[in-house]
């Protein structure tokens, strides 16, 4: 076992595809926590006179560094330095179980050492302050857990459709959550969550995909997945469902919403077909500091249609408090 750090990775840095070049400047390198889990972390650090702070890109489930490359271009030409990296069990960090595609945990305490890890090995190490986050999804679930816990660290932080409360259909959110509990305690937490072994990651069509309305870039999503298939991760078992039950329950209750001091800018998605987007508005009237917006998007906010895309930032600038906001993008996207 490599000790615990930063130290070089077993695979190439960054995965690329044709016109879909890795922002320059990155540097990459894997972090060993203290349970051996090996992390892959990505920095851009902008020189400390151009710096603004720097942000803390933090993904949802299923998602890799590679998939953030325009997020991250568009951070930096804020002016804002970027800190990001794989969860484990998914990109190229360390996954949980033989069979890699099973998306896995079996708390999400796991995941708080994760971000823990890269706040205090990578942000803090190399970081320009202050300190911004902005999560997505699950990463939203974990980051809200962390600001509570860490309620000085963060300056401001950006939600996009936080795991809050998950749709179950076809079956109702109590029947899923029984399901998962048994599971856990008969043995049957490593499963996949019913149906999720006929889900291959590698065979999604935009047609169906559910999370973006943006072919362009779907199917960039889907290079990357198709030059690199270590970036795929498929369905959860029974155990991660089970886990992340616990932490919604924990992150929506009152006392703890209550308890998160860093001002809150959460971003709901109206056609979110993953998440309940009422759950969101809900939180953020618990938190002391909360702001809320509903976008007519998908799930994945940041991968949608550019005038979405465009609408989110007109969000955050203000939010983070950015004096003068860039130049537009000219990545091309579908209509």
């Amino acid at each position: 076992m490599a000790p615990e750090g930063l130290h070089p990775g077993p695979f190439p840095d960054l995965v690329t595809v044709p016109g879909f070049p890795a922002p320059p400047g990155a540097t990459v390198e894997w972090l060993t926590l203290a349970d051996g889990v090996k992390l892959r972390t990505a920095r851009w650090m902008l020189p400390d006179a151009q710096a603004h702070g720097t942000v803390l890109l933090v993904q949802g489930r299923t998602e890799f560094i590679e998939k953030y490359y325009e997020v991250v271009g568009e951070l930096l030409a804020r002016g804002l330095s970027v800190v990001t990296f794989d969860w484990r069990g998914q990109g190229l960090s360390s996954r949980q179980l033989p069979d890699g595609k099973k998306g896995h945990v079996t708390d999400f305490s796991e995941f708080d050492a994760d971000i823990g890890g890269v706040v205090k090995r990578v942000l803090q190490e190399h970081g320009t302050k202050p300190y911004y986050a902005l999560a997505h999804s699950m990463g939203g679930n974990v980051l809200l857990r962390y600001l509570h816990d860490f309620p000085h660290e963060f300056e401001r932080a950006v939600l996009t459709a936080p795991m809050l409360a998950v749709k179950t259909a076809p079956y109702p959110q109590w029947l899923a959550q029984s399901i998962a509990t048994t599971c856990r305690f008969t043995g049957g937490r490593e499963a996949f969550v019913i149906g999720g072994a006929a889900q291959d990651p590698l065979a999604q069509l935009f047609e169906t995909n559910g999370v973006t309305s943006d072919k362009e870039r779907f199917d960039r999503m889907m290079a990357f997945l198709k030059a690199d298939e270590r970036l795929a991760l498929g369905a959860p078992t029974f155990g991660w469902l089970e886990a992340a039950f616990r932490s919604m329950h924990l992150v929506a209750s009152e006392d703890f919403a209550q308890g998160i001091e860093t001002p809150v800018l959460l971003i709901g998605a109206a056609q979110d077909q993953l998440v309940v987007p009422g759950a969101d508005f809900t939180l953020v009237r618990r938190i002391k500091r909360g702001m809320y917006v509903m976008l007519k998007a998908e799930h994945e906010i940041l991968m949608e249609r550019s005038e979405i895309r465009r609408a989110f930032w007109a969000c955050f600038d203000p939010f983070i408090g950015l004096s003068q906001r860039p130049a537009a993008s000219t990545s091309k996207t579908a209509a």
